[in-house]
């Protein structure tokens, strides 16, 4: 358990075949300082703050529990209808979808156990069954954009009461920073949570609760979050080593930073092995792209982010995909690349709509333009040893 995290914000409940709680407290090295740290816990007590309000005002069954290097928390909240992209069809660009009859919807929250984060990018699924012997569900839980709280989720039929619920979550393979702390997420996990109760009463009371609800604490809450994202970058941004700089464009606000190219673990044939930065023929820097929604903050996962680098006569250097990569105070989309030389460079950040669900009622407006947007006055000298 880490510092700063006490023994009451983790509740936990009985396990059926669980994986066994492995947390390994964050440490300082030269990927973060002990203040950086401080700012990623301060993220995770956030993001705690949400899912006490979605359990107070939404849900009408809740769990948590310690699995892996996880802490995991299902929440059943009434069925919802949500919008996603037809790529296809770019001139409707979103697509309503209604629910079944009997279905409630069925997320899960995955934080890091270290500091509380939520943990981006993973592949979650779900099985439902019954306790009393016969019905069994089960579905894959693709992420969704909330107004508060992001999570994973569908929704689901859901059996007969009581239910056991089975969380499956496949091992991550993007890359992770930092040498000391970023061997993390080493194999699947499973949480298990038993006598699981949700009657259709309850979801219907619930749905009009919700009917009724007043929802500018959630977005404060929302707010909150992407503000503890924000200090950080800013105090980036003001870093002497440290090029870039902060655009906002429609529903994003993107960050653009070069730093001294960064290390890495990669996942190889199921295992997590550490590139070093040095074995690099050539100098190079290591490009930063932070994605966040412009209203709350929060950073938007899921993208296929392309940044292309750009001289001073606005000839083009070359473009690079930057996947995404788990950082232990400020996830980003990077990669090192090539230092270009000295002078001024712009960095064109160019990405799709991301085709994630997006729930509530401001869904259908929400990341419905693709990103492309200039940063200007970028500088790769700077960051070279």
């Amino acid at each position: 358990m880490a510092a700063g995290q006490t023994s009451s914000e983790v509740r936990v409940v009985p396990a059926d075949a669980a994986t066994p709680s492995v947390v390994s407290p964050f440490q300082e090295s030269d990927e973060a300082t002990s203040a950086q740290l401080g700012r990623a816990l301060d993220e995770g007590k956030a993001v705690r703050r949400e899912i006490e309000w979605v359990e107070r005002e939404e849900a009408v069954a809740s769990g948590e529990m310690a699995a892996g290097a996880y802490i995991v928390t299902y929440l059943i909240t009434p069925a919802d209808d949500y919008y996603d992209l037809e790529a296809a069809q770019p001139d409707r660009p979103a697509h309503h979808t209604t629910v079944s009859p009997g279905a409630a919807h069925v997320a899960v929250v995955v934080r890091d156990a270290a500091d509380g984060r939520t943990v981006q990018g993973l592949d979650v699924r779900a099985t439902l069954r019954s306790e009393s012997g016969g019905e069994q569900r089960s579905a894959a839980l693709p992420f969704g954009w909330h107004s508060v709280l992001n999570r994973y989720g569908e929704n689901i039929v859901i059996p007969g009461s009581p239910f056991t619920l089975s969380v499956q979550i496949a091992m991550p393979t993007y890359r992770r920073h930092d040498r000391v702390n970023g061997d993390r997420f080493t194999g699947d996990v499973i949480a298990s949570f038993r006598h699981v109760a949700v009657s259709p009463d309850s979801l219907a009371a619930a749905a009009q609760r919700l009917a009724r609800g007043d929802m500018r604490e959630a977005t404060g809450l929302a707010r909150d979050e992407g503000a503890v994202v924000d200090r950080p970058l800013s105090a980036l941004l003001r870093d002497g080593d440290v090029s870039g700089s902060q655009v906002r464009s429609g529903d994003y606000k993107v960050t653009v930073l070069v730093r001294e190219a960064r290390g890495y673990w990669n996942v190889r044939n199921g295992s997590l092995g550490f590139v070093d930065p040095n074995s690099s023929v050539g100098p190079v820097a290591h490009l930063d792209v932070i994605v966040r929604d412009a209203t709350t903050g929060r950073f938007v996962p899921g993208l296929k982010v392309r940044a292309t680098i750009l001289n001073s006569r606005k000839k083009e250097v070359d473009t690079y995909p930057m996947p995404f990569m788990w950082h232990p105070w400020v996830n980003h989309y990077g990669l090192s690349v090539p230092m270009p030389g000295s002078g001024r460079y712009t960095v064109r950040v160019r990405t799709d709509a991301p085709a994630f669900r997006r729930y509530g009622s401001t869904a259908l407006k929400k990341f419905n333009r693709a990103v492309d947007v200039s940063v200007r006055g970028v500088s790769f000298a700077k960051v070279e040893k």
